[in-house]
C-alpha cells in the first residue's frame, strides 16, 4: 500500500485538487434546519406535547417590537403606532402571520358596560339591544370607530388622560402592548410556522421595517424580541463564527506548519484534506436533504483544524528521517512505515471520542458527534493518502533539511524528555502537585443556563432583551394548557382567577418569577364584573361577549386563548427570558402542579420558552455522560493500541490532568461553562 501510495502521489494529489475545485464550483450548501424542532429527536414526548398545543392553539412565535414614544396617547402617536403595524403585516413580510397594536385593540370595558345594561334590561329588549350590538361591530372602522383605542383618541370622543389610566392598568394590555407609563408600546407580531418561511430572513425583515419607522419619526432603534430572534440570531452567529474560525484556522495551520517545517507543501496538506472533505459532507447533506441543526456551523473549522495531528506527525518525522537518509524516497517510505498505524489509531480513537456525543439528548449534539467523528477519520487518512506529494513534491516550496544535520528543536526536546525520564518522580509529584488542587474547583464549576448570555454583551439581541424587559416585563413565554370544555361559564372563569393568582404568586427563592398571566378570563372578565352576578347571568353575558369579540378582528386573539372543538384553553405565562434555567424549570414545575390542582390531570405545560430551557438543562445533564462515555472509549482504544491497561492510562492521564486543570481554574475563578 505505502509503495502504491508514493508511486500514485501526483494522481493522489491531482485527484484531490480537482474535487475541491469542482465542490467550489458545483458543490451544494448544506441548508440549515432554523426552529427549535431541530433540537429534539422525531419522537421526542416533549416536543410531541408542544405540536399538539400548536395545532390547537397556533404556534407561540411570538416577536415583540418594541419602541419609545411619549406622545403615544395622541391622534399622532396613534397613527404611529397604526403605521409600524401596517409595515410588520403579513403583507409586508412573508414570514408574519398576524400583528396586534395597541391602536386596534377593542375598549373591552365598555363591551362588558354595554352587556351589563343588556343584562339588566328586561328580557323582551335584551335580544334586540344584543343585535343591534353585534351589527354596530360587524361594520367596526379600526381608524374611526370609538370602540378601540386608537378610534377614541382619534375621534376626541372621551378623556384620554382617563382612557390612558384603564389602558395601561388594564391586564390584556399592560406589559403586552404598553408599558405602565404609557410611553412604550409593543407591536406583537405573530410568525408562521418556522418550516413555512426563514427565520433568519423574517427576523432581518422585520428589524429592517422597525429601524426605517424609527428613522423616519426620528425616534430611538426600536427593540425586537422574542423567542424565533433568540434562533435567528443564534443560527446567524453560528453560520457567520464558523466560517470566521475556518479562514482563522487555516491561516494559523499555515502559520504553524510553515514555522515548524518551513514548507508551503505541508501546509497545503491539512488544509486541503479538511477543505475537502468538508464540502463533500456538505455536498452530501444537500443531496439527500439532511438539514445541519445549531452545530453545523464551527465543523468546518474544527475538520481543518483536526487534520493537523496527522499533517505534523508526518512532517516532522519525515524531516528527522530526512537527516538521517539521504534518499528522499526512503525516508519517505521509512516515515509512512512508522506513522501510519499510530494515524490510525489517533484517527479512530478521536472519531470514538465524538461519538460518544452521539448519546446526548440534544440533537445538536448528537448530529455533531456523529457528523465529526466521521469526517475526522476521513480527513485523517486523506492526510496521509496525500502527505507523499509534500514529501516528494514536483517542484521546491520548502526549505529542505540538509543530510546530517540536527535539528535544534529536536535536541532541545529530546534533552527535555531525556531529563523527564531521569527523574520521573520529581515530575509526577511536582505535577500533582500543582495540578490537583486546582482540579478540586471543577466542584464549584457553574454551567451558564441563561441563553441570552450566550451572546455577546454589546450585540443587538441582548441589549434589546435588557431594554424590553426592563419596560414590559419578561418576555419568556410558555403555556399552559387545560382542559375546559365546549363552552365557557362563571364556574370556569372562577378556576381561572384562582389559576392565575396561583401562579403569578410562584416564588423562586423569595423571589417572584413571573410577570404576567394571560388567559381566557383575562379577555372576558378581568375586572370581576361579570363574576358578581348570578351564575347563570353571568354565564349568560360571558356567552355573549364571546360572540361580540368574535365579530371583531380580535376573534384571532381570542382563538389564541380558547379553542371550542377540543374544549381546550391556554394561559400564556410570561417570566423573564434573562434567569437561569434551574429558575426556569422551578416555575414550570409549580405552574403545572397549579393547573394540575385546578383543572386536573389533562393539564400540560409547554411553549417554546420551556423547550430552550429544556435544551439548556438537556445539555447540562448530559456533560458528564457523554463526557464518562468518550473518556472510556478513548482508554479502550489506547487499551488495545498499547496491548496494556497501565500505558493506556499512563497515556490519557495528561488529556485529564490538562482538562482538569482548564475546568478547575474556571470553577475556582467563578467563569461559568457555557452550555
Amino acid at each position: 500500500m505505502i509503495p502504491l501510495l508514493l508511486k500514485a502521489r501526483h494522481v493522489a494529489f491531482a485527484v484531490v485538487l480537482v474535487l475541491l475545485v469542482g465542490l467550489l464550483l458545483f458543490g451544494r450548501s448544506v441548508k440549515y434546519e432554523q426552529s427549535i424542532k431541530s433540537f429534539f429527536a422525531d419522537d421526542d414526548p416533549v416536543m410531541a406535547v408542544y405540536q399538539k398545543a400548536a395545532r390547537s392553539f397556533g404556534d407561540d412565535n411570538f416577536v415583540f417590537v418594541t419602541y419609545d414614544d411619549p406622545a403615544i396617547f395622541t391622534p399622532e402617536g396613534m397613527d404611529r403606532v397604526a403605521e409600524l403595524a401596517r409595515d410588520l403585516s403579513p403583507g409586508q413580510i412573508d414570514g408574519v402571520l398576524r400583528v396586534e397594536s395597541l391602536d386596534a385593540m377593542p375598549l373591552l370595558w365598555v363591551v362588558d358596560d354595554t352587556l351589563l345594561k343588556v343584562e339588566a334590561a328586561p328580557p323582551l329588549l335584551r335580544n334586540a339591544l344584543l343585535n343591534a350590538a353585534k351589527k354596530a361591530l360587524k361594520s367596526i372602522d379600526l381608524s374611526k370607530n370609538t370602540m378601540t383605542v386608537g378610534g377614541a383618541i382619534r375621534q376626541g370622543s372621551t378623556d384620554i388622560a382617563a382612557l390612558k389610566a384603564r389602558v395601561v392598568k388594564h391586564p390584556l394590555f399592560f406589559g403586552t402592548v404598553v408599558d405602565a407609563e404609557g410611553k412604550t408600546t409593543a407591536v406583537v407580531v405573530r410568525l408562521k410556522k418556522t418550516g413555512d418561511h426563514d427565520v433568519t430572513k423574517t427576523v432581518g425583515l422585520l428589524r429592517e421595517k422597525a429601524d426605517a419607522f424609527a428613522t423616519r419619526h426620528q425616534l430611538a432603534r426600536p427593540a425586537v424580541v422574542g423567542p424565533p430572534v433568540l434562533l435567528a440570531d443564534g443560527f446567524k452567529s453560528i453560520e457567520k463564527d464558523g466560517r470566521r474560525l475556518a479562514i482563522v484556522g487555516m491561516l494559523l495551520i499555515g502559520l504553524v506548519t510553515l514555522s515548524a517545517v518551513r514548507s508551503l507543501w505541508w501546509a497545503l496538506v491539512p488544509i486541503l484534506s479538511g477543505w475537502v472533505v468538508w464540502l463533500a459532507t456538505e455536498t452530501i447533506l444537500s443531496v439527500f436533504n439532511l438539514k445541519l441543526s445549531l452545530s453545523g456551523g464551527p465543523l468546518v473549522a474544527q475538520i481543518i483544524v483536526l487534520t493537523m495531528p496527522a499533517a505534523s506527525h508526518l512532517a516532522i518525522h519525515f524531516r528527522d528521517d530526512r537527516r538521517r537518509e539521504r534518499d528522499a524516497a526512503t525516508a519517505a517510505k521509512t516515515t509512512l512505515q512508522a506513522v501510519a498505524m499510530p494515524i490510525t489509531w489517533c484517527a479512530v480513537t478521536g472519531a470514538i471520542g465524538y461519538g460518544a456525543l452521539f448519546l446526548s439528548d440534544v440533537m445538536p449534539i448528537k448530529q455533531f458527534g456523529a457528523i465529526l467523528g466521521l469526517c475526522t477519520l476521513i480527513a485523517s487518512f486523506l492526510v496521509m493518502a496525500i502527505s507523499p506529494i509534500a514529501m516528494m513534491p514536483p517542484f521546491p516550496l520548502e526549505i529542505p533539511v540538509t543530510y546530517g544535520s540536527d535539528s535544534w528543536v529536536a535536541g532541545r526536546m529530546n534533552g527535555l524528555t531525556a531529563w523527564v525520564i531521569r527523574h520521573p518522580g520529581r515530575i509526577v509529584f511536582t505535577v500533582f502537585a500543582l495540578v490537583f488542587p486546582l482540579t478540586l474547583g471543577m466542584w464549584f464549576l457553574r454551567f451558564e443556563s441563561n441563553y441570552i448570555n450566550a451572546f455577546k454583551p454589546e450585540t443587538r439581541v441582548v441589549n434589546d432583551y435588557h431594554i424590553v424587559e426592563s419596560r414590559l416585563g419578561g418576555i419568556g413565554l410558555v403555556e399552559i394548557v387545560v382542559p375546559v370544555g365546549k363552552a365557557v361559564d362563571s364556574q370556569a372563569m372562577e378556576k381561572f382567577r384562582k389559576l392565575e393568582d396561583s401562579i403569578r404568586k410562584i416564588e423562586v427563592d423569595g423571589t417572584k418569577r413571573v410577570d404576567h398571566v394571560l388567559s381566557i378570563e383575562t379577555v372576558l372578565d378581568p375586572d370581576g364584573r361579570f363574576a358578581k352576578l348570578s351564575p347563570e347571568t353571568s354565564t349568560r353575558a360571558l356567552a355573549s361577549k364571546l360572540d361580540l369579540i368574535g365579530l371583531t378582528p380580535q376573534a384571532e386573539l381570542l382563538k389564541g386563548f380558547w379553542n371550542a372543538e377540543t374544549g381546550e384553553a391556554r394561559i400564556l405565562v410570561r417570566l423573564l427570558e434573562q434567569q437561569p434555567a434551574p429558575d426556569k424549570q422551578a416555575v414550570f414545575r409549580q405552574a403545572e402542579a397549579s393547573a394540575v390542582a385546578t383543572f386536573g390531570s389533562g393539564s400540560y405545560l409547554t411553549g417554546l420558552s420551556y423547550l430552550m430551557t429544556r435544551t439548556t438543562e438537556s445539555i447540562i445533564l448530559t456533560q458528564k455522560e457523554t463526557f464518562a462515555w468518550s473518556a472510556f472509549g478513548i482508554f479502550l482504544m489506547l487499551t488495545i493500541a498499547l496491548r496494556s491497561p497501565l500505558m493506556a492510562l499512563l497515556a490519557i492521564m495528561p488529556t485529564m490532568l490538562a482538562v482538569g486543570f482548564v475546568l478547575g481554574l474556571m470553577g475556582w475563578l467563578g467563569v461559568k461553562l457555557e452550555s
